[in-house]
């Protein structure tokens, strides 16, 4: 029987315990890990070609419980932190890393089992370049986009564009120094100050005139929509700068979107992704990214059943 859902998250990953509930109130044997776990916490012992077969077997295990590889149906790779040594120096740890991804890692993904999502797939989603060439080949409305490190392209693509331009990170969206961390959100450009763009690639785009915007979680082949309206400037520039000027209400995915994005889940092959989306005042729907990891839990609501969908998709590829 395939019949456990292995999650693993991070220690501060509390959508995942939504998640965790909903499998426990549907009777499914979870069991739930963090990378920094392991070794202190937590022992791996798996053997190859001993058993007569093609596949790792063996079993991950805490202080408290156990798993066998071959009773894991399905995964929940949610946001999961790093391997962690705090005995060693650093060269050491950098060395006891790189064993445990490959090593820990690579018995993990070598597993039998359904993903959300496979790790592999997950990274390759992130970049945004293919993320944007991928939604316009399914079908999907997508900026002019512009990535360089030359600040007389970007005037040259303003000119082209014959309108304001915005800028957002492609990486990680938070600069961390000696004070701390500022998050880097989407703003206007101004083409007067672009000193800097020559020191790496940069993300331009046309500005898109919005009536609103949508958070569309698809899950499963399900898709499913908030709608984002901003109460502030701040917020209506970049709506993560301002959670407190938003209100949220379901809304109904248009057929021809939600089409375009079950083709963009299966060329990704991804299972789960946020995407974000503006609607113009016209109505039609602009493509802005797809998160492979992107966060949910303040989205969860008996209208908007995230946690349970995810669960019950997890649940659904698990044999009984």
């Amino acid at each position: 029987m395939t019949s456990t859902v292995l999650v693993v998250d991070g220690p501060r990953e509390g959508a995942t315990d939504l998640v965790v509930e909903a499998l426990a109130e549907a009777s499914v044997d979870v069991f739930r890990m963090d990378m920094a776990q392991f070794p202190g916490e937590l022992e791996l012992r798996v053997t190859h070609g001993t058993g007569g077969g093609d596949v790792w077997l063996g079993s991950l295990a805490t202080a408290y419980r156990s798993v066998e590889l071959g009773d894991i149906g399905a995964v929940y790779w949610n946001r999961p932190g790093p391997f962690v040594f705090p005995g060693l120096s650093e060269s050491d740890a950098h060395w006891a890393r790189g064993a445990a991804r490959i090593g820990f890692g690579g018995v993990l993904v070598s597993l039998g089992a359904r993903w959300m999502n496979h790790p592999g797939r997950a990274s390759a989603a992130e970049f945004k370049p293919w993320q944007l060439a991928v939604a316009r080949s399914v079908g999907l409305e997508v900026p002019r986009t512009l990535v360089t490190n030359r600040a007389d392209e970007v005037v040259r693509f303003a000119e082209d564009v014959g309108g304001p331009l915005v800028t957002k990170p492609m990486g990680v969206p938070y600069i961390t120094h000696a004070g701390g961390s500022e998050t880097m959100y989407t703003r206007v450009v101004d083409l007067d100050q672009l000193e800097g763009v020559e020191v790496t690639a940069h993300l331009f785009q046309e500005q898109v005139r919005k009536a609103f915007e949508v958070r569309l979680t698809c899950v499963g082949g399900r898709c499913l929509g908030v709608r984002i309206d901003a109460g502030s400037d701040v917020a209506r520039g970049d709506w993560r700068a301002d959670y407190d000027a938003l209100t949220y209400r379901p809304i109904s995915t248009p057929p021809a979107v939600a089409a375009a994005v079950g083709a963009y889940m299966a060329r990704m092959e991804l299972s789960y992704a946020a995407f974000d989306f503006i609607v113009r005042p016209d109505g039609r729907w602009t493509f802005l990214e797809a998160n492979p990891s992107g966060q949910w839990a303040w989205l969860d609501s008996p209208t908007v059943p995230i946690a349970a969908t995810i669960a019950g998709t997890l649940r659904g590829w698990c044999s009984p």
